[in-house]
């Protein structure tokens, strides 16, 4: 069941990502990401991932997580997730960064390919193809499907990495202006 699921979904997924993908890259261009700062991709990173581990773990438990997590997880991941990704936020800026091309689809699509190791856990080391939910479901299908998924998911991050950073900015802005203006000593 979850295989046909898996293999109608996999091309909405495919779409939404490179749609995500390429309204990220017309809006947010090349030197605008080599401007977003560290923080605000780290940031991004981890509110995302952290509520949306909070959420997945909080609604997917009885079906999934609880067939191979203690239950103390349920509430210890979403602020591992915190520091976890943060970190990979401010790794996959780095090295988007670094590599050739339009670095807002680079980050991305190494966003994607994050996806493999973390799944590759999951179905060699959790054994998640054993669970009841994922009975049918192979290990290339959770693949496939999984990349274009995290191309989502991390378009979703930057997208919060950026408004951050628009605040961050702000911020900035309003407080130099601050300083900037005269006081009326005069009261």
């Amino acid at each position: 069941m979850l295989q046909q699921l898996m293999t109608k979904n996999t091309p909405i997924v495919f779409a939404l990502a490179f749609i995500l993908i390429g309204l990220l890259a017309w809006r947010f261009k090349p030197d605008q990401f080599r401007l977003l700062s560290w923080q605000a991709a780290g940031i991004g990173s981890a509110l995302f991932w952290s509520v949306f581990a909070g959420v997945m773990l909080w609604y997917a438990w009885d079906f999934y997580y609880r067939y191979y997590a203690p239950s103390w997880d349920r509430f210890v991941a979403p602020l591992g997730a915190i520091v976890f990704y943060f970190l990979l936020g401010l790794l996959l800026r780095w090295a988007a960064l670094r590599l050739p091309g339009n670095p807002t689809i680079m980050f991305c699509l190494l966003g994607g390919l994050e996806s493999v190791p973390e799944h590759a856990i999951a179905i060699y080391r959790f054994h998640i193809l054993r669970i009841p939910f994922f009975q049918g479901t192979t290990a290339a299908a959770i693949f496939i499907f999984a990349f274009f998924e995290y191309i989502v998911f991390w378009s979703l991050a930057l997208c919060l990495a950026i408004a951050a950073d628009r605040l961050r900015r702000r911020i900035r802005k309003r407080s130099a202006q601050t300083r900037e203006s005269p006081h009326d000593a005069s009261g």
